[in-house]
């Protein structure tokens, strides 16, 4: 009985320390702008949503493109990674991906780049836009 509850108490324990973080777009902010720890901002939104509006030093790969190669982000594997898209649903499809193949630290914004500019928190936009 014992051994039955070791190995229950393992796989749970071991599930907990892969799980992706939620923060709310006022932890992200708070992050960004008073935390010395170094995060990945990826937006997974198309080039165009993208460039309408992104938050600061956020880098840009579609999630299209994510779920078929990952090694586009293998260098931020063990970073802070930060997840974000529109609404969530890319973003949600990209992190599950990433869980299945061994990545920890991943970050889920709830409410994404609708919250972030809901709350009225800056946004970047490309020139000629």
């Amino acid at each position: 009985m014992n051994r039955i509850i070791s190995w229950v108490l393992i796989f749970f324990l071991g599930q907990t320390l892969n799980a992706t973080e939620l923060w709310s777009v006022d932890e992200l902010k708070s992050k960004i702008d008073y935390s010395p720890h170094q995060m990945v901002l990826l937006d997974v939104r198309s080039p165009e949503e993208f460039a309408s509006g992104k938050i600061k030093n956020s880098i840009n790969i579609p999630h299209e493109e994510l779920l078929s190669d990952l090694d586009l982000v293998s260098k931020y594997r063990g970073e802070k990674l930060v997840v974000y898209c529109q609404s969530g649903r890319r973003a949600d499809l990209v992190i599950n991906k990433l869980e299945d193949h061994g990545f920890t630290g991943i970050v889920d914004i709830k409410g994404d780049i609708l919250a972030w500019s809901k709350a009225n928190y800056p946004l970047e936009i490309e020139e000629g836009r």
